[in-house]
């Protein structure tokens, strides 16, 4: 994350969106799922990983969930095409929460994106990149205007 962008998420801001991505029902859940956005070089620098209230006698909280600031539509989509793409791989009931700082939310579960086909998945990754990021001028698009998103891997 450059500076300019570091400072602006610091001092809360507008051309910075921070959202919070937490998994259950998988016994890697969020740890797994950070993993993935870290390998994503559109999101160098923008992972960060947030533990949850420490219990007595640890030495440090479990991870609650991961932060990803977004500082374009750009990074937006690379975040949503990875969390698709990591929701395709789960076996069994995952579930993918991602929330924003003004309240909005969005529920994924890993058996309802398995079955969309390369349209729909397309679709999936728009939606979720909107959500993201709300700012539909701003959309990156590839030379043949459509989303730019990232192979599966």
């Amino acid at each position: 994350m450059t500076q300019d962008v570091a400072r602006t998420a610091r001092d809360g801001g507008s051309s910075v969106n921070i959202v919070t991505l937490s998994a259950d029902g998988d016994d890697a859940g969020t740890a797994d799922l950070a993993r993935w956005l870290d390998e994503e070089d559109g999101l160098r620098g923008c992972v960060r990983r947030e533990a949850g209230p420490m219990p007595e006698g640890a030495l440090g909280g479990e991870l609650e969930h991961v932060a990803v600031t977004l500082g374009s539509s750009g990074v937006a989509t690379a975040m949503a095409s990875v969390l698709v793409a990591w929701l395709r791989r789960r076996t069994g009931s995952v579930t993918v929460r991602l929330s924003r700082r003004d309240g909005s939310r969005l529920e994924l579960r890993a058996d309802s994106v398995r079955a969309l086909d390369a349209e729909q998945l397309r679709a999936q990754v728009a939606q979720l990149a909107a959500v993201a990021w709300p700012d539909e001028t701003e959309r990156d698009t590839r030379s043949d205007g459509a989303l730019d998103d990232t192979a599966e891997r």
